[in-house]
């Protein structure tokens, strides 16, 4: 039997997965008759995630009951808050460090975990090298504490909302992910310095403080890269796969070693996110994400965002090769990438998107004072065509101005969606602008003989309309989006 194409296989398990169990069977029983080798693995995976899917899309369960601390709790010198969340490894809450003074996060580890002595050792060692880390871009590590049978990660409280939250607010400018870019880069370049991974890098595992200063989180379950070291015994914690599956490269997913650059494949992946506002390899099941990390390439990131300087855009492409070797080599080479090619062309790109918009602007002054002309010849002319061509430009001019207005408004809100409304309006806004131009020159000749001064000035007008939409705006637009 030969091996059926993946793709198919693909697309065919992606369509039943989530049909009812009576609809996936008659769809099954077709594709068996139609396709008898994509239907026997198309099977195979159905049944591999029934029995694995759930754990793949869900963190381990925490008792509601077991180990909740109370406000005013001490633990040694920690003061109990509030608890701010929960993961696998147990509960995280907010305390006060009583001899300091100074807020602290408490992430304690479950007791059924924390009662090994290997693993206390394993953590204690692994605490050791998140808090040799030193980076204003990485959430510190004070301490591995053991009170009792107790064991918690203290760290660094950090103020602020996760990016998943600023993500879910829109997409970035180019200049605000350029700086993301760098700042994140920054932050892995330190830790990789010292050989240390994170293996679970992630827009919720990453805050944007009060102070709009980026810090990544989770340090403390980050290990130390170690010569033919492969992904899967790499764990923290015994039975607890280290990373989420859908921000693991395709080397965690294989069980091949891992290195700094699997931490440059999901910073790939966050700022696509962040550029576009959707995963790059987003599929309806934990599974077939995996399945398209493996296997596909995402939408190219340029057809998304057009506006994003090609030094950028090609950075974000490269994070995202499935070989590690096709990657940056360091996060210190993407970084050098960002400053060198991001940094003039984001300049750059701006600069060309701001003349577009200043063009936008101008365009709809110029239709103010073009009704505003129309008004006046209906005024010094109160004959029946300059009534009629008063209120032709008039109605023109609203319907352009309010669609420029939309494009603006496109631009600052919804970049992705730029292209499409620029294609969609594109002939309306130069059909109109030429039209206003062709009644306003044929108005002006209304009053010639009565007022010459004025009627050169509003045929000037007229022609100013039409070079701005001919010949003006296909400049701007190409300096802004066509990099």
């Amino acid at each position: 039997m030969t091996n059926p194409p993946w793709a198919d296989v693909r697309d065919a398990f992606e369509s039943l997965v989530d049909e009812n169990p009576q609809a996936a069977r008659k769809q099954l029983e077709a594709l068996r008759r139609e396709a008898p080798e994509v239907a026997a693995e198309v099977e195979a995976l159905l049944g591999h995630h029934e029995q694995v899917g759930a754990f793949l899309d869900q963190p381990p369960a925490i008792s509601t009951e077991e180990d909740i601390l109370v406000a005013g709790t001490l633990l040694g010198v920690y003061r109990i808050e509030r608890e701010i969340g929960f993961g696998g490894m147990g509960r995280v809450y907010l305390a006060t460090d009583t001899r300091l003074g100074r807020p602290v996060a408490l992430k304690m580890v479950r007791g059924d975990l924390a009662e090994r002595p290997s693993l206390r050792a394993r953590l204690r060692s692994e605490a050791q090298l998140a808090a040799s880390i030193s980076h204003p871009g990485i959430c510190s590590v004070h301490a591995l504490e053991e009170i009792g049978d107790t064991l918690f990660l203290v760290t660094e409280y950090v103020e602020g909302e996760t990016l998943r939250a600023v993500i879910k607010r829109g997409t970035f400018s180019a200049d605000a992910l350029a700086s993301t870019a760098r700042e994140l880069a920054s932050a892995l370049e330190a830790a990789h310095r010292k050989g240390i991974t994170h293996r679970d890098l992630k827009p919720e595992n990453i805050m944007r403080t009060t102070e709009g200063r980026l810090k990544i989180l989770d340090f403390g379950l980050a290990r130390a890269e170690r010569a033919g070291e492969s992904a899967a015994p790499a764990m923290t914690l015994p039975g607890t796969v280290v990373g989420t599956i859908a921000y693991m490269a395709p080397e965690q997913l294989e069980g091949r070693p891992v290195d700094a650059r699997t931490d440059l494949f999901a910073l790939g992946i966050i700022l696509y996110e962040c550029a576009t506002g959707r995963h790059p390899f987003s599929a309806p099941t934990a599974l077939a994400t995996s399945a398209r990390i493996l296997e596909t390439e995402p939408t190219w990131i340029a057809e998304l965002r057009p506006d994003l300087p090609r030094g950028l855009a090609s950075a974000i492409v490269r994070c995202l090769a499935k070989s590690p070797g096709e990657r940056f080599q360091s996060a210190a080479a993407l970084l050098t990438a960002v400053d060198s090619q991001s940094t003039p062309a984001v300049a750059a790109a701006m600069s060309g998107v701001g003349w577009w918009r200043l063009h936008q602007i101008v365009v709809i002054g110029l239709y103010i004072v073009a009704a505003t002309a129309a008004w006046n010849i209906k005024e010094w002319d109160a004959t029946r065509p300059t009534r009629w061509a008063f209120l032709a430009v008039g109605v023109i001019v609203a319907i352009a101005g309010i669609t420029r207005a939309h494009l603006l408004f496109t631009e600052r809100a919804y970049t992705h969606r730029l292209p499409d409304e620029r294609r969609r309006t594109g002939a309306i806004l130069r059909g109109a602008d030429v039209v206003t131009a062709v009644l306003l020159f044929l108005d002006a000749l209304a009053i010639a003989e009565g007022r010459p001064v004025a009627a050169v000035l509003i045929m000037a007008l007229a022609v100013g309309v039409a070079v701005a939409t001919l010949l003006i705006e296909p400049s701007t637009s190409a300096a802004a989006f066509e990099r």
